[in-house]
């Protein structure tokens, strides 16, 4: 469980960094937000130095991503507030049936969509779909294709569009694969990697909105 994100009945949590600590803590989440002092406080508070303070208002943060490549065109526009990052997406020219859909870590196009790295994963997790308790940050499941539109929106944790955040996704890189990602239930090893979602045939950018 993230560090930012545990309850009082987890034994340990994992650092954003991968680092593991153990549960509970000598002073929460809240207090270490307040401010550190003394060496006591600081080794207590170790597994929350990355987390960031919630503001009140609510602030929110917004990214687009524009695919135009291989005869598939779209927009995928992101919108992060302080809980959860919703992925709205309309995109044209795939075939019908369900594609994997991902956020990759690497935001490099030089060599097109196979330079774009492995799945975006902080938390150094197993594949899984967007709402399975072993993921990565950026398995986003499928998308559904029907006569050549694929039109929708995923709502998810662990990715954000505040380019300050551990989590960030800003310029990194969406990709669209060839095949239906099994969402890690296909026991074997590639599936815990990858989903078994084949080829990728799509990938853009992911940038901020003003």
């Amino acid at each position: 469980m993230d560090c930012c994100k545990h309850k009082k009945t987890h034994k340990k949590c994992i650092r954003s960094d991968g680092k593991t600590f153990k549960l509970p803590r000598r002073f929460t989440l809240k207090q270490c937000q307040k401010g550190v002092k003394g060496f006591t406080m600081r080794s207590s508070c170790a597994p929350y130095k990355k987390c960031k303070k919630q503001s009140g208002g609510g602030k929110q943060y917004k990214c687009i991503s524009v695919i135009n490549m291989n005869n598939i065109d779209g927009i995928i526009k992101l919108k992060t507030d302080n809980k959860s990052t919703t992925i709205k997406y309309n995109i044209k020219g795939l075939t019908d049936g369900k594609h994997g859909f991902h956020i990759h870590k690497c935001g490099d196009m030089s060599k097109g969509c196979s330079s774009g790295c492995e799945h975006f994963n902080p938390l150094n997790k197993n594949h899984g779909g967007p709402h399975s308790k072993h993921r990565h940050a950026g398995d986003l499941g499928n998308i559904t294709t029907v006569n050549g539109i694929s039109k929708g929106s995923i709502t998810v944790k662990d990715i954000s569009c505040d380019p300050k955040s551990d989590y960030s996704i800003v310029g990194r890189m969406f990709v669209i694969h060839k095949d239906e990602d099994d969402l890690g239930l296909g026991n074997n090893e590639e599936s815990l990697k990858t989903g078994n979602a084949g080829e990728r045939i799509a990938c853009s950018i992911i940038g901020l909105i003003e």
